[in-house]
């Protein structure tokens, strides 16, 4: 749900980096809709990005739109302040609407082809969707499941045959703490998940989340 700026509060969530696009624990970005602000998980208003583990189709040919739009919102915060609007700042999930050097993500995102606007957010979204999907950007270039759809289980022929897209790794630490990571996260690569401890996989953060799992701590600026 959008939040219109009136009804809302800001707050800065990050300062600027080195730009550097490599695994760190700085790294503030769950997926190509989702942050971790200050400690609390944030969604972007007003669109729905590919989760994680989603493949998409070009010519018959799978690309992991999923993680390219995780890298994609990745870029566009890498050398600004980051800066969100939400009615419920202090809850430790909410929607809000974050921009970078007055740059609104959500629309970047949608205007890149690496999300898609839900009914009811401001016509600018629609707008930015349109022109992407005219120049065949992003997700639009070929087939795609909706990212609702897609949570719902829904896949595209050839797609549910690939056992890679839950790339989510869920663990449990030394103090039973269930914390989730993606691939992005700093040492994602070197964990092995062992599901006589009742780690697993999951295909989307939401997924993760739903099931009692957290995402792994971000440094804060």
């Amino acid at each position: 749900m959008f939040l219109p700026v009136a009804a809302a509060v800001a707050w800065v969530c990050l300062a600027p980096g080195d730009g550097a696009l490599g695994a760190n624990e700085a790294n503030p970005v769950i997926d190509g809709d989702t942050l971790v602000v200050e400690g609390r998980l944030v969604q972007l208003s007003g669109i729905d990005a590919p989760e994680l583990g989603q493949r998409c189709f070009n010519d018959s040919k799978s690309w992991r739109c999923g993680l390219e739009a995780a890298l994609a919102l990745r870029k566009l915060i890498a050398f600004g302040e980051v800066v969100c609007e939400s009615a419920d700042p202090e809850s430790q999930s909410a929607q809000a609407s974050c921009s970078v050097d007055d740059k609104d993500l959500a629309v970047a995102l949608l205007q890149q082809g690496y999300a898609v606007a839900l009914p009811e957010a401001p016509s600018a979204f629609q707008t930015a969707q349109n022109s992407a999907k005219e120049a065949k950007f992003g997700i639009w270039r070929g087939d795609f499941v909706a990212p609702a759809s897609w949570r719902d289980g829904v896949r595209l022929p050839g797609e549910a045959e690939d056992p890679q897209y839950c790339v989510i790794k869920g663990t449990i630490n030394e103090k039973d703490q269930r914390v989730f990571y993606v691939p992005s996260d700093k040492g994602y690569d070197a964990i092995v998940i062992d599901p006589s401890r009742g780690e697993r996989m999951f295909c989307s953060d939401d997924q993760a989340i739903l099931r009692g799992w957290r995402p792994f701590p971000k440094a804060k600026s």
